[in-house]
């Protein structure tokens, strides 16, 4: 009988690698028969020459302990990122670039000669891979798209081909709310940023991705039924294909996270020392994700309203040249000094994980990445909406006003999204129950982080999926 193999295929950057991983382990956890493989695409961006080192040290500790899952680095591509590039256009061009090389992969995991021999029950690409349908289409193999992001997204990128006929305006000269079924109406700024721009090529590829989803296999989501419900049954029911086009089995078998992954850093101890020192859930948490810069006259500004809050904080800082500056120098005069024992000013890494599941943290200033707010939820810590990229935006939104797990923070968006010191202020005093508003989210995130972990535990709706879903990869 052949062994039954999954081939992924990740984005090349570490938090869809991260994500996709732990799907393959989920999966062989209910399926301990099947193969794993991951083919590794890696990213040189000149501009940042130790951007591969997270993915490689990540690879190396999971290949260490996983002997089930195989990486394969594919052959390095000559593909240098440019500064001006769009960051969309680059991405989807790097996928094209690697196609031969992913064909060939898959090529010869299906001829090798081991015993027994293989074959592959699937194919699961990032969905912003959505180019290599066409190779598993060639090599008959069914393949799957998984979302690292949530429902919401997922339903935006499959209504977009219809939107951009609905809508043959700019999105942000519409008079009106953007209408994507399974989503509150939205305002035009909260659409994602790379769709704010219908001129440029990086929109154009994503209604090329939201075109050809339609084409996989299944869409596998990382997010849970009972998060977003609404989104999940209007993808299912081919609302965001109004041209009557069936939509592929939708799969939510989130949260998905990588919540073994402790530091072993002397640092994260003395930063866990000093969190053990705070009262519960006095603690305000601020962390950007690993793109998430502010300018100094922003850093300035959050660290007035900081202190004006009152609150105790941690703030893991960063700034373009956080390694080369001295955080006294881009902080106001005397603010370590005043906020000394309270606060805490981190400028590395900063354990994110650990530091959300400590008792003392009560709230998050949060970017609102999808991995990031799916760790707070999983904690039950509830989030004050920054958002600054991406699809942060949309995702704050749904946080904000449809989930209730966010208070909302006020961007000038004319002034590239700054926030005054008294905006903060005011948010983390709301965030921290100083409120009617933030007591009703807080309450809330209570109730959704008990949801979250009843959907991944025997017998919950993740879970049954993925049992589901690790079944039909073993016929």
């Amino acid at each position: 009988m052949a062994e039954t193999g999954l081939v992924f295929l990740p984005q090349a950057v570490v938090g869809h690698l991260i994500s996709t991983v732990e799907l393959a382990k989920s999966l062989l956890e209910k399926q301990p028969c099947l193969s794993i493989t991951v083919l590794l695409m890696h990213l040189h961006i000149p501009s940042n020459e130790s951007a591969t080192t997270p993915v490689t040290s990540y690879v190396q500790s999971i290949a260490a302990s996983n002997p089930r899952i195989r990486f394969i680095d594919l052959p390095l591509v000559d593909f240098p990122f440019e500064n001006n590039q769009n960051p969309s256009t680059f991405l989807s061009l790097f996928m094209e670039k690697h196609k031969s090389h992913v064909k060939e992969a898959l090529k010869r995991i299906l001829s090798s000669s081991s015993s027994p021999p293989k074959r592959i029950s699937a194919f699961v690409i990032d969905f912003f891979a959505t180019t290599m349908i066409d190779i598993g289409k060639e090599l008959g193999i069914p393949t799957y798209a998984y979302c690292t992001s949530g429902a919401i997204f997922l339903a935006l990128l499959l209504y977009l081909p219809t939107l951009h006929v609905k809508v043959p305006c700019e999105f942000k000269d519409l008079q009106g709310e953007v209408e994507v079924p399974g989503i509150l109406p939205l305002p035009p700024l909260a659409m994602p940023d790379p769709m704010m721009n219908k001129k440029s090529d990086g929109y154009d590829w994503f209604v090329y991705q939201g075109g050809r989803l339609r084409e996989t296999d299944g869409l596998i989501v990382n997010t849970f039924a009972e998060l977003e419900p609404t989104t999940l049954k209007s993808i299912a029911n081919g609302e965001c294909l109004p041209d009557h086009h069936p939509t592929p089995p939708v799969y939510p078998v989130g949260p998905l996270l990588a919540l073994d992954k402790k530091s072993q850093d002397p640092e994260t101890s003395q930063l866990m020392e000093w969190l053990d020192q705070q009262p519960h859930s006095s603690v305000v948490f601020l962390c950007f994700g690993s793109m998430g810069f502010f300018s100094v006259p922003q850093l300035k500004e959050m660290a007035l309203g900081l202190e004006r809050s009152g609150h105790r904080f941690l703030w893991s800082l960063r700034c373009p040249s956080s390694t080369d500056t001295d955080i006294k120098e881009v902080l106001p005069d005397g603010f370590l000094d005043r906020t000394k024992g309270r606060g805490l000013v981190l400028q590395s890494w900063a354990p994110q994980v650990d530091i959300l599941e400590h008792a003392a943290v009560g709230g998050f200033v949060s970017h609102c990445g999808w991995n990031s707010s799916l760790e707070s939820i999983w904690f039950g810590v509830p989030m004050l909406a920054w958002p600054l990229y991406s699809e942060q935006k949309l995702n704050a939104f749904q946080l904000v006003r449809d989930y209730g797990l966010a208070v909302e923070l006020s961007l000038d968006y004319e002034k590239d999204g700054w926030v005054s010191a008294e905006e903060l202020e005011k948010g983390v005093r709301c965030l921290m129950g100083e409120s009617e508003e933030g007591q009703k989210v807080r309450k809330r995130a209570e109730e959704m982080a008990e949801a979250s972990k009843k959907a991944v535990a025997p017998g919950g709706s993740s879970f049954s999926t993925l049992e589901l879903l690790a079944e039909k990869f073993m016929l």
